[in-house]
């Protein structure tokens, strides 16, 4: 299935290693983010076709987000527009439809914000986990390490946000996740 791969990106980022804070969620080994509620995020309404390739081999989905005061809304669908799995994040809870265990949801609503989020209001939120940020030519690059050891790197495209595209890198995995923003409502 399309979500294999992104999937199991994302059991692999939540580790168990030590004891979780109240309302936050588990990334890396040891790491933990205490997730922003949907006001503090940047609103969003954008498409992306999201190509996740494990190995050298690609999955690929469109995804389209949406963001505003109240929620997070993420659905994947396939490439023939079958719908894959929807997930919300009100700033309380999760909710994933269909209810699968594999989606593990809260790790992805994690990745949606080290990617999106204002980095002066994530760090903060971050414990186990540092995040760097520097401006490049092309655009942004935000890395996040735990004890030294690299296990996200992020580049976003300069633009709009829902214009810009975004590159995951996830080295201890050998997984990339590549999100480029498709053009909807125009002729």
């Amino acid at each position: 299935m399309k979500k294999l791969g992104l999937v199991t990106l994302l059991v692999l980022l939540a580790g168990c290693a030590t004891p979780l804070l109240p309302d936050c969620q588990r990334f890396g080994r040891d790491g933990q983010v205490c997730l922003l509620p949907p006001a503090d995020l940047p609103k969003l309404d954008a498409v992306h076709m999201v190509t996740v390739t494990r190995d050298g081999q690609p999955d690929s989905f469109m995804g389209q987000l949406h963001i505003d005061d109240q929620t997070l809304r993420l659905a994947g669908s396939s490439l023939f527009g079958t719908g894959l799995f929807t997930l919300s994040y009100d700033g309380h809870a999760i909710q994933a439809q269909p209810d699968d265990p594999e989606l593990h949801a809260d790790t992805l609503v994690v990745m949606l914000e080290l990617a999106l989020a204002d980095p002066a209001a994530l760090k903060p939120r971050l414990h186990g986990l540092d995040l760097t940020v520097s401006e490049t030519a092309t655009g942004e690059v935000r890395d996040i390490s735990e004890h030294g050891h690299a296990i996200v790197h992020i580049e976003r495209g300069k633009g709009p946000l829902p214009e810009a595209p975004l590159e995951l890198d996830i080295p201890p995995l050998n997984i990339s996740v590549s999100m480029k923003p498709l053009e909807t409502g125009k002729p």
